[in-house]
Protein backbone atom coordinates (compact mmCIF):
# COMPACT_ATOMS: atom_id res chain seq x y z
CA UNK A 1 0.00 0.00 0.00
CA UNK A 2 0.99 3.27 -0.41
CA UNK A 3 2.11 5.59 2.72
CA UNK A 4 -0.70 8.69 3.48
CA UNK A 5 0.96 11.95 3.59
CA UNK A 6 0.00 12.41 7.34
CA UNK A 7 1.27 9.26 9.63
CA UNK A 8 -0.64 8.01 12.73
CA UNK A 9 2.26 9.70 14.94
CA UNK A 10 1.61 12.22 17.97
CA UNK A 11 4.86 14.20 19.25
CA UNK A 12 6.44 16.78 21.33
CA UNK A 13 7.54 20.15 21.00
CA UNK A 14 10.68 21.45 22.67
CA UNK A 15 9.55 24.66 24.52
CA UNK A 16 7.04 27.58 24.56
CA UNK A 17 7.84 28.94 21.24
CA UNK A 18 8.72 26.60 18.26
CA UNK A 19 12.10 26.43 16.50
CA UNK A 20 12.83 26.83 13.11
CA UNK A 21 13.25 22.92 12.32
CA UNK A 22 9.94 22.09 14.33
CA UNK A 23 8.35 24.53 12.02
CA UNK A 24 9.50 22.73 9.22
CA UNK A 25 8.34 19.53 10.32
CA UNK A 26 5.18 20.26 11.05
CA UNK A 27 4.50 22.30 7.82
CA UNK A 28 5.07 18.78 6.22
CA UNK A 29 2.36 17.68 7.52
CA UNK A 30 3.33 14.20 8.40
CA UNK A 31 2.43 13.81 12.18
CA UNK A 32 -1.04 13.28 13.31
CA UNK A 33 -0.77 15.29 16.98
CA UNK A 34 1.36 17.44 18.75
CA UNK A 35 1.33 16.43 22.94
CA UNK A 36 2.32 19.65 25.21
CA UNK A 37 3.94 19.36 28.51
CA UNK A 38 4.63 22.11 31.50
CA UNK A 39 8.22 22.97 29.20
CA UNK A 40 5.41 24.31 26.50
CA UNK A 41 3.34 26.43 28.51
CA UNK A 42 3.66 29.87 29.62
CA UNK A 43 -0.06 30.43 30.72
CA UNK A 44 -3.25 30.40 28.75
CA UNK A 45 -2.82 32.97 26.28
CA UNK A 46 0.63 32.37 25.45
CA UNK A 47 -1.06 28.28 25.12
CA UNK A 48 -3.57 29.23 22.97
CA UNK A 49 -1.41 31.37 20.51
CA UNK A 50 1.19 28.06 20.53
CA UNK A 51 -2.12 25.81 19.44
CA UNK A 52 -2.98 28.27 16.50
CA UNK A 53 0.69 28.58 15.62
CA UNK A 54 0.77 24.39 15.65
CA UNK A 55 -2.35 24.34 13.36
CA UNK A 56 -1.46 27.39 10.95
CA UNK A 57 1.53 24.54 9.99
CA UNK A 58 0.18 21.29 10.37
CA UNK A 59 -3.03 21.71 9.12
CA UNK A 60 -6.57 21.88 10.61
CA UNK A 61 -7.19 18.29 11.83
CA UNK A 62 -4.04 18.41 13.73
CA UNK A 63 -4.49 16.79 17.48
CA UNK A 64 -3.05 18.44 20.11
CA UNK A 65 -3.33 16.73 23.40
CA UNK A 66 -2.24 17.70 27.12
CA UNK A 67 -2.33 15.40 30.83
CA UNK A 68 -4.26 17.60 32.60
CA UNK A 69 -5.55 14.94 34.66
CA UNK A 70 -6.23 17.19 37.77
CA UNK A 71 -4.93 16.70 41.15
CA UNK A 72 -1.33 16.94 40.81
CA UNK A 73 -1.12 16.16 37.24
CA UNK A 74 -1.96 19.54 35.48
CA UNK A 75 -0.07 21.74 32.94
CA UNK A 76 -2.24 24.64 32.49
CA UNK A 77 -2.95 25.99 35.64
CA UNK A 78 -4.44 29.48 34.83
CA UNK A 79 -7.54 27.72 34.47
CA UNK A 80 -10.22 26.20 37.00
CA UNK A 81 -8.24 23.05 37.79
CA UNK A 82 -9.81 19.68 38.76
CA UNK A 83 -9.77 17.74 42.12
CA UNK A 84 -7.77 15.03 41.76
CA UNK A 85 -9.45 11.87 40.94
CA UNK A 86 -9.21 9.97 44.06
CA UNK A 87 -10.17 13.23 46.04
CA UNK A 88 -13.41 13.08 43.29
CA UNK A 89 -13.85 9.38 44.36
CA UNK A 90 -14.10 10.01 47.76
CA UNK A 91 -17.20 12.50 46.95
CA UNK A 92 -18.69 9.85 44.83
CA UNK A 93 -20.96 11.89 43.17
CA UNK A 94 -20.89 10.86 39.79
CA UNK A 95 -22.73 14.13 38.41
CA UNK A 96 -20.04 16.30 40.46
CA UNK A 97 -17.51 14.31 38.26
CA UNK A 98 -18.89 14.93 35.08
CA UNK A 99 -19.44 18.81 36.29
CA UNK A 100 -15.95 18.75 36.85
CA UNK A 101 -14.78 16.71 34.04
CA UNK A 102 -17.19 19.48 31.75
CA UNK A 103 -15.02 22.41 33.41
CA UNK A 104 -11.84 20.89 32.42
CA UNK A 105 -13.12 20.37 29.00
CA UNK A 106 -14.11 24.02 28.87
CA UNK A 107 -10.38 24.98 29.68
CA UNK A 108 -9.05 22.93 27.38
CA UNK A 109 -11.35 23.55 24.18
CA UNK A 110 -10.83 27.26 25.02
CA UNK A 111 -7.51 27.24 24.11
CA UNK A 112 -7.40 24.55 21.43
CA UNK A 113 -6.69 21.12 23.25
CA UNK A 114 -9.21 18.40 21.65
CA UNK A 115 -7.40 15.31 23.33
CA UNK A 116 -6.95 15.05 26.97
CA UNK A 117 -4.92 11.87 28.65
CA UNK A 118 -7.56 11.63 31.05
CA UNK A 119 -9.32 9.65 32.92
CA UNK A 120 -7.34 7.43 34.51
CA UNK A 121 -9.11 4.05 34.32
CA UNK A 122 -6.81 2.12 36.59
CA UNK A 123 -7.49 0.83 39.83
CA UNK A 124 -5.47 1.41 42.55
CA UNK A 125 -5.77 -1.78 44.72
CA UNK A 126 -1.88 -1.66 45.44
CA UNK A 127 -1.45 0.86 48.50
CA UNK A 128 2.60 0.70 47.25
CA UNK A 129 1.94 1.72 43.83
CA UNK A 130 4.24 5.09 43.33
CA UNK A 131 2.73 6.50 40.30
CA UNK A 132 -1.27 6.26 40.26
CA UNK A 133 -2.07 6.49 43.94
CA UNK A 134 -4.57 9.48 43.79
CA UNK A 135 -4.53 9.69 40.09
CA UNK A 136 -7.48 6.66 40.30
CA UNK A 137 -10.80 7.26 41.66
CA UNK A 138 -9.97 4.40 44.05
CA UNK A 139 -9.37 0.60 44.54
CA UNK A 140 -13.10 -0.43 43.96
CA UNK A 141 -13.67 -1.24 40.27
CA UNK A 142 -17.02 -0.38 40.43
CA UNK A 143 -16.43 2.84 41.49
CA UNK A 144 -13.77 3.59 39.26
CA UNK A 145 -15.95 2.47 36.75
CA UNK A 146 -18.41 4.93 37.65
CA UNK A 147 -16.67 7.73 37.80
CA UNK A 148 -14.31 7.29 34.70
CA UNK A 149 -17.48 6.64 32.83
CA UNK A 150 -18.73 10.35 34.13
CA UNK A 151 -15.39 11.98 33.77
CA UNK A 152 -15.82 10.94 29.87
CA UNK A 153 -19.59 12.14 29.57
CA UNK A 154 -17.96 15.73 31.11
CA UNK A 155 -14.94 15.77 28.72
CA UNK A 156 -16.52 14.95 25.53
CA UNK A 157 -19.58 16.68 26.40
CA UNK A 158 -17.58 20.33 25.52
CA UNK A 159 -16.26 18.90 22.92
CA UNK A 160 -12.28 17.42 24.07
CA UNK A 161 -11.90 13.76 23.48
CA UNK A 162 -11.32 11.79 26.16
CA UNK A 163 -8.30 9.07 26.57
CA UNK A 164 -8.53 5.99 29.28
CA UNK A 165 -5.10 5.14 30.51
CA UNK A 166 -3.43 2.92 31.49
CA UNK A 167 -4.25 -0.41 29.56
CA UNK A 168 -4.73 -3.01 30.76
CA UNK A 169 -4.48 -1.47 34.47
CA UNK A 170 -1.50 0.33 36.15
CA UNK A 171 -2.85 -0.09 39.71
CA UNK A 172 -1.15 -2.71 41.22
CA UNK A 173 2.06 -2.00 40.18
CA UNK A 174 5.00 -1.54 42.60
CA UNK A 175 7.14 -0.15 39.94
CA UNK A 176 7.02 3.15 38.25
CA UNK A 177 6.76 2.39 34.63
CA UNK A 178 8.36 5.72 33.93
CA UNK A 179 12.09 4.28 35.28
CA UNK A 180 11.48 0.74 34.95
CA UNK A 181 9.11 -2.05 33.24
CA UNK A 182 6.82 -3.27 35.88
CA UNK A 183 5.82 -6.89 35.74
CA UNK A 184 2.95 -8.06 37.41
CA UNK A 185 1.52 -11.88 37.88
CA UNK A 186 -2.45 -11.51 38.46
CA UNK A 187 -4.18 -14.51 37.19
CA UNK A 188 -7.01 -13.43 34.31
CA UNK A 189 -9.76 -14.11 36.25
CA UNK A 190 -8.34 -11.42 38.78
CA UNK A 191 -7.34 -8.89 35.24
CA UNK A 192 -11.15 -9.44 34.42
CA UNK A 193 -12.38 -8.80 37.89
CA UNK A 194 -10.77 -5.93 38.80
CA UNK A 195 -8.58 -3.67 35.95
CA UNK A 196 -10.75 -4.12 33.19
CA UNK A 197 -14.55 -2.69 34.43
CA UNK A 198 -13.53 0.78 34.23
CA UNK A 199 -12.01 -0.04 31.13
CA UNK A 200 -15.44 -0.91 29.99
CA UNK A 201 -17.62 0.92 31.56
CA UNK A 202 -15.20 3.68 29.48
CA UNK A 203 -15.66 2.36 26.57
CA UNK A 204 -20.02 1.89 27.04
CA UNK A 205 -19.43 5.80 27.94
CA UNK A 206 -17.91 6.17 23.86
CA UNK A 207 -14.37 7.42 24.77
CA UNK A 208 -12.82 8.03 22.10
CA UNK A 209 -9.21 6.79 22.85
CA UNK A 210 -7.19 4.53 25.32
CA UNK A 211 -3.95 5.10 26.42
CA UNK A 212 -1.48 1.71 26.80
CA UNK A 213 0.35 0.77 29.60
CA UNK A 214 4.14 -0.03 29.57
CA UNK A 215 3.43 -3.32 31.81
CA UNK A 216 4.05 -6.90 31.82
CA UNK A 217 0.52 -8.68 32.55
CA UNK A 218 2.27 -11.72 32.60
CA UNK A 219 -1.30 -13.75 32.27
CA UNK A 220 -1.83 -11.85 29.27
CA UNK A 221 1.50 -12.10 28.15
CA UNK A 222 4.98 -13.39 29.52
CA UNK A 223 7.16 -11.48 26.92
CA UNK A 224 5.88 -8.07 25.88
CA UNK A 225 4.48 -4.90 28.02
CA UNK A 226 0.96 -4.46 26.86
CA UNK A 227 2.08 -1.62 24.37
CA UNK A 228 3.60 -4.16 22.64
CA UNK A 229 1.46 -6.75 22.60
CA UNK A 230 -0.78 -7.99 19.97
CA UNK A 231 -2.48 -10.33 22.64
CA UNK A 232 -3.18 -6.94 24.49
CA UNK A 233 -4.11 -4.63 22.47
CA UNK A 234 -5.63 -6.46 19.12
CA UNK A 235 -7.21 -10.07 21.19
CA UNK A 236 -8.15 -8.16 24.26
CA UNK A 237 -8.95 -5.15 23.98
CA UNK A 238 -9.87 -4.84 20.09
CA UNK A 239 -11.95 -8.37 19.80
CA UNK A 240 -12.86 -9.30 23.64
CA UNK A 241 -13.74 -5.66 24.85
CA UNK A 242 -14.84 -4.02 21.37
CA UNK A 243 -12.80 -1.40 21.50
CA UNK A 244 -13.09 0.65 17.61
CA UNK A 245 -11.49 3.73 18.95
CA UNK A 246 -8.08 4.99 19.07
CA UNK A 247 -5.03 3.47 20.59
CA UNK A 248 -2.30 5.66 21.87
CA UNK A 249 0.50 4.72 22.98
CA UNK A 250 1.62 5.63 26.89
CA UNK A 251 5.08 7.70 25.70
CA UNK A 252 7.37 5.88 24.31
CA UNK A 253 10.53 7.39 26.01
CA UNK A 254 9.90 5.99 29.44
CA UNK A 255 12.33 3.98 30.66
CA UNK A 256 10.00 0.78 30.70
CA UNK A 257 10.40 0.64 26.79
CA UNK A 258 13.38 2.81 26.17
CA UNK A 259 15.24 1.03 28.34
CA UNK A 260 15.02 -2.24 25.40
CA UNK A 261 14.08 -0.84 22.40
CA UNK A 262 14.45 2.43 20.41
CA UNK A 263 11.45 4.72 19.34
CA UNK A 264 11.57 3.65 15.83
CA UNK A 265 11.34 -0.03 17.00
CA UNK A 266 8.89 0.29 19.52
CA UNK A 267 6.90 2.78 17.29
CA UNK A 268 6.21 -0.13 14.86
CA UNK A 269 6.12 -2.60 16.95
CA UNK A 270 3.28 -0.46 18.48
CA UNK A 271 1.18 -0.65 15.18
CA UNK A 272 2.00 -4.05 14.62
CA UNK A 273 0.71 -5.17 18.19
CA UNK A 274 -2.54 -3.33 17.59
CA UNK A 275 -2.04 0.63 18.51
CA UNK A 276 -2.94 3.31 16.29
CA UNK A 277 -1.23 6.26 17.01
CA UNK A 278 2.44 6.33 19.22
CA UNK A 279 3.45 8.91 21.32
CA UNK A 280 7.20 9.72 21.31
CA UNK A 281 8.69 12.11 23.00
CA UNK A 282 12.31 13.27 22.34
CA UNK A 283 14.67 15.34 19.45
CA UNK A 284 13.07 16.31 16.46
CA UNK A 285 15.91 14.30 14.87
CA UNK A 286 14.44 11.28 16.67
CA UNK A 287 10.89 12.18 15.78
CA UNK A 288 11.95 11.61 11.60
CA UNK A 289 13.65 8.43 12.72
CA UNK A 290 10.10 7.23 13.49
CA UNK A 291 8.61 8.58 10.76
CA UNK A 292 11.04 6.98 8.77
CA UNK A 293 10.70 3.64 10.41
CA UNK A 294 7.29 3.68 9.68
CA UNK A 295 7.30 4.53 6.08
CA UNK A 296 9.39 1.97 5.74
CA UNK A 297 7.47 -0.74 7.45
CA UNK A 298 4.44 0.24 5.81
CA UNK A 299 6.18 0.05 2.38
CA UNK A 300 8.25 -3.34 3.15
CA UNK A 301 4.94 -4.82 4.25
CA UNK A 302 6.04 -5.04 7.68
CA UNK A 303 2.67 -3.88 9.04
CA UNK A 304 -0.25 -5.34 7.90
CA UNK A 305 -2.06 -2.88 4.96
CA UNK A 306 -5.52 -3.01 6.27
CA UNK A 307 -4.83 -2.56 9.90
CA UNK A 308 -2.42 0.50 9.15
CA UNK A 309 -5.01 2.15 7.09
CA UNK A 310 -7.98 1.11 9.94
CA UNK A 311 -5.61 3.30 12.30
CA UNK A 312 -4.77 6.37 10.05
CA UNK A 313 -9.07 6.35 9.43
CA UNK A 314 -9.10 6.33 13.14
CA UNK A 315 -6.83 8.89 14.05
CA UNK A 316 -8.47 11.32 11.48
CA UNK A 317 -12.05 10.10 13.03
CA UNK A 318 -10.97 11.67 16.27
CA UNK A 319 -9.70 14.67 14.66
CA UNK A 320 -12.32 15.19 12.93
CA UNK A 321 -14.88 14.54 15.48
CA UNK A 322 -13.69 16.72 18.43
CA UNK A 323 -12.53 19.69 16.04
CA UNK A 324 -9.83 21.95 17.73
CA UNK A 325 -10.31 25.38 17.86
CA UNK A 326 -8.44 27.39 15.05
CA UNK A 327 -8.76 30.52 16.92
CA UNK A 328 -8.85 29.97 20.64
CA UNK A 329 -9.98 32.48 22.68
CA UNK A 330 -8.11 32.15 26.30
CA UNK A 331 -10.48 34.01 28.24
CA UNK A 332 -13.02 31.52 27.28
CA UNK A 333 -11.57 29.13 29.88
CA UNK A 334 -12.81 31.48 32.61
CA UNK A 335 -16.37 32.73 31.30
CA UNK A 336 -17.86 30.50 34.00
CA UNK A 337 -15.28 30.66 36.62
CA UNK A 338 -17.19 32.07 39.53
CA UNK A 339 -19.67 28.62 38.82
CA UNK A 340 -16.82 26.56 38.52
CA UNK A 341 -14.74 27.39 41.44
CA UNK A 342 -17.87 27.17 43.55
CA UNK A 343 -18.22 23.77 42.20
CA UNK A 344 -14.43 22.91 42.97
CA UNK A 345 -14.99 24.49 46.92
CA UNK A 346 -17.64 22.13 47.29
CA UNK A 347 -16.34 19.23 45.84
CA UNK A 348 -13.35 20.24 47.98
CA UNK A 349 -15.01 20.19 51.17
CA UNK A 350 -17.06 17.03 50.51
CA UNK A 351 -14.03 15.10 49.74
CA UNK A 352 -12.25 15.80 53.22
CA UNK A 353 -12.39 12.49 55.48
CA UNK A 354 -11.50 12.28 59.22
CA UNK A 355 -10.74 9.80 61.24
CA UNK A 356 -11.14 10.22 64.86
CA UNK A 357 -11.48 13.17 66.48
CA UNK A 358 -9.81 16.21 65.10
CA UNK A 359 -8.01 19.47 67.36
CA UNK A 360 -10.47 22.58 66.91
CA UNK A 361 -8.28 25.09 66.48
CA UNK A 362 -9.00 29.18 67.07
CA UNK A 363 -7.73 32.37 65.76
CA UNK A 364 -4.66 33.32 68.25
CA UNK A 365 -3.79 29.55 68.81
CA UNK A 366 0.15 28.69 68.12
CA UNK A 367 -0.11 25.50 66.10
CA UNK A 368 3.25 23.43 65.78
CA UNK A 369 3.22 22.35 62.20
CA UNK A 370 5.82 19.85 60.68
CA UNK A 371 6.11 18.74 57.31
CA UNK A 372 8.24 18.54 54.65
CA UNK A 373 9.81 21.67 52.85
CA UNK A 374 9.90 20.15 49.43
CA UNK A 375 7.98 17.37 48.48
CA UNK A 376 9.08 14.09 46.96
CA UNK A 377 9.93 13.82 43.45
CA UNK A 378 8.59 11.63 41.16
CA UNK A 379 8.15 11.06 36.88
CA UNK A 380 4.49 11.76 36.59
CA UNK A 381 3.82 14.72 38.56
CA UNK A 382 4.47 18.45 38.32
CA UNK A 383 3.59 19.44 41.59
CA UNK A 384 4.54 22.42 43.66
CA UNK A 385 8.00 21.62 45.69
CA UNK A 386 6.28 23.38 49.26
CA UNK A 387 2.85 21.55 49.14
CA UNK A 388 2.67 22.02 52.94
CA UNK A 389 3.25 26.05 52.33
CA UNK A 390 -0.41 26.93 50.90
CA UNK A 391 -1.54 25.11 53.88
CA UNK A 392 0.41 27.17 56.15
CA UNK A 393 -0.86 30.10 54.65
CA UNK A 394 -4.51 29.42 55.37
CA UNK A 395 -4.26 28.76 58.56
CA UNK A 396 -1.56 32.24 59.28
CA UNK A 397 -4.94 33.84 57.76
CA UNK A 398 -7.67 32.42 59.94
CA UNK A 399 -5.54 33.58 62.30
CA UNK A 400 -3.63 30.88 63.58
CA UNK A 401 0.16 31.05 64.81
CA UNK A 402 2.02 28.74 63.07
CA UNK A 403 5.57 27.42 63.91
CA UNK A 404 6.45 25.27 60.39
CA UNK A 405 9.05 22.35 61.50
CA UNK A 406 11.02 20.84 58.38
CA UNK A 407 10.70 17.15 59.42
CA UNK A 408 13.60 16.92 56.65
CA UNK A 409 15.65 19.05 59.01
CA UNK A 410 18.06 16.18 61.40
CA UNK A 411 17.27 18.83 64.84
CA UNK A 412 13.39 18.38 64.11
CA UNK A 413 12.38 16.81 66.95
CA UNK A 414 14.59 18.79 69.59
CA UNK A 415 12.74 22.12 67.89
CA UNK A 416 9.23 20.40 68.44
CA UNK A 417 10.00 19.35 71.61
CA UNK A 418 11.61 23.03 72.21
CA UNK A 419 7.97 24.30 70.70
CA UNK A 420 5.80 22.55 73.32
CA UNK A 421 5.30 24.91 76.16
CA UNK A 422 4.05 27.89 73.78
CA UNK A 423 1.91 25.19 71.27
CA UNK A 424 -1.71 24.62 71.71
CA UNK A 425 -1.96 21.53 68.79
CA UNK A 426 0.74 19.41 67.07
CA UNK A 427 0.30 18.67 63.38
CA UNK A 428 1.61 16.79 61.06
CA UNK A 429 1.39 16.76 57.42
CA UNK A 430 2.81 14.33 54.95
CA UNK A 431 2.57 15.69 51.36
CA UNK A 432 3.78 13.18 48.96
CA UNK A 433 2.16 10.60 46.88
CA UNK A 434 4.39 8.03 47.83
CA UNK A 435 2.85 6.47 51.25
CA UNK A 436 5.05 7.74 54.53
CA UNK A 437 7.94 5.27 54.79
CA UNK A 438 11.62 4.84 56.04
CA UNK A 439 12.63 7.89 58.53
CA UNK A 440 9.90 10.26 57.69
CA UNK A 441 7.68 7.72 58.81
CA UNK A 442 9.42 7.57 62.14
CA UNK A 443 9.49 10.96 62.09
CA UNK A 444 5.60 11.44 62.49
CA UNK A 445 5.16 8.55 64.81
CA UNK A 446 7.64 10.34 67.19
CA UNK A 447 6.14 13.55 66.74
CA UNK A 448 2.62 12.29 67.84
CA UNK A 449 4.41 10.23 70.41
CA UNK A 450 5.31 13.72 71.97
CA UNK A 451 2.15 15.46 71.58
CA UNK A 452 0.22 12.50 72.96
CA UNK A 453 2.78 12.15 75.99
CA UNK A 454 2.56 16.49 76.61
CA UNK A 455 -1.17 15.96 76.31
CA UNK A 456 -1.75 18.45 73.05
CA UNK A 457 -4.27 17.81 70.44
CA UNK A 458 -2.83 16.01 67.69
CA UNK A 459 -3.55 15.10 63.98
CA UNK A 460 -2.14 14.03 60.82
CA UNK A 461 -3.21 15.91 57.83
CA UNK A 462 -2.56 13.35 55.02
CA UNK A 463 -2.33 15.61 52.09
CA UNK A 464 -1.90 13.72 49.57
CA UNK A 465 -1.80 10.04 50.20
CA UNK A 466 -4.23 8.20 52.32
CA UNK A 467 -2.65 5.10 52.45
CA UNK A 468 -0.29 7.18 54.87
CA UNK A 469 -1.92 7.42 57.68
CA UNK A 470 -1.56 3.67 58.51
CA UNK A 471 1.62 4.63 59.73
CA UNK A 472 0.74 7.26 62.23
CA UNK A 473 -0.96 6.62 65.41
CA UNK A 474 -3.94 9.02 66.45
CA UNK A 475 -6.64 10.89 64.15
CA UNK A 476 -6.37 12.37 60.84
CA UNK A 477 -7.81 13.93 58.01
CA UNK A 478 -7.60 12.63 54.73
CA UNK A 479 -7.45 15.11 51.80
CA UNK A 480 -6.45 12.74 48.68
CA UNK A 481 -4.34 16.15 47.20
CA UNK A 482 -3.38 19.56 47.49
CA UNK A 483 -5.96 21.17 45.23
CA UNK A 484 -6.12 25.32 46.07
CA UNK A 485 -9.66 24.34 46.94
CA UNK A 486 -8.54 21.44 48.63
CA UNK A 487 -6.16 23.21 51.32
CA UNK A 488 -8.67 26.06 52.37
CA UNK A 489 -11.58 23.08 53.13
CA UNK A 490 -8.69 21.66 55.13
CA UNK A 491 -7.92 24.39 56.96
CA UNK A 492 -11.56 25.17 57.80
CA UNK A 493 -11.99 21.26 59.00
CA UNK A 494 -8.68 22.40 61.48
CA UNK A 495 -11.12 25.03 62.51
CA UNK A 496 -13.91 22.84 63.48
CA UNK A 497 -15.86 22.58 59.87
CA UNK A 498 -17.84 19.31 60.03
CA UNK A 499 -16.49 16.66 57.93
CA UNK A 500 -17.34 13.08 57.41
CA UNK A 501 -16.23 10.32 59.28
CA UNK A 502 -14.36 7.67 57.39
CA UNK A 503 -16.95 4.92 57.36
CA UNK A 504 -17.79 4.22 53.67
CA UNK A 505 -16.23 7.34 52.76
CA UNK A 506 -13.10 6.15 51.69
CA UNK A 507 -12.35 4.95 48.54
CA UNK A 508 -9.58 3.57 49.48
CA UNK A 509 -8.66 0.42 52.02
CA UNK A 510 -7.21 1.31 55.23
CA UNK A 511 -5.34 -0.83 58.49
CA UNK A 512 -6.97 2.45 60.18
CA UNK A 513 -3.99 1.30 62.94
CA UNK A 514 -3.75 4.80 63.01
CA UNK A 515 -6.60 4.99 65.88
CA UNK A 516 -5.64 2.29 67.82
Amino acid sequence: MSTPERLPLMIDTSGTALTKDERELLAERRVAGVCLFGHNIVDRFQVADYVAELRSLAGDDLIVAIDQEGGGVLRLRDVPMPLSAMALGAVDDPEVTERVAALNGRSLAAVGVNLDFAPIADVNSNPLNPVIADRSFGADPERVGTHVAASVRGLQGEGVAATLKHFPGHGDTDVDSHLDLPSLGRDFSDVERIDLPPFVAGIAAGTAAIMTAHIVMRSLDPDMPGTLSRRVLWDLLRKRLGFDGVIVTDALDMRAVADRWSPPTSAVMALAAGADMPLTLGPLAEHRDVLAAIESAVAEGRLDGAEFEASVRRVADLAAGFPGALRPDADAAWARAAEDERLLADAAERSLVRLGDLPRLQPGDEVILVAASQVRANAASRIVTRPAEPLVQALQQRGVKVDWLDSLQSDVMARTAAAVPSATAVLFVSTTRLKLAGAEAEIARAVAALASTVRLPFAHVALWNPYSVDEVRGPALVSFGSHPATVEAVAEALLGAEVRPWAGALPVSLELGALT
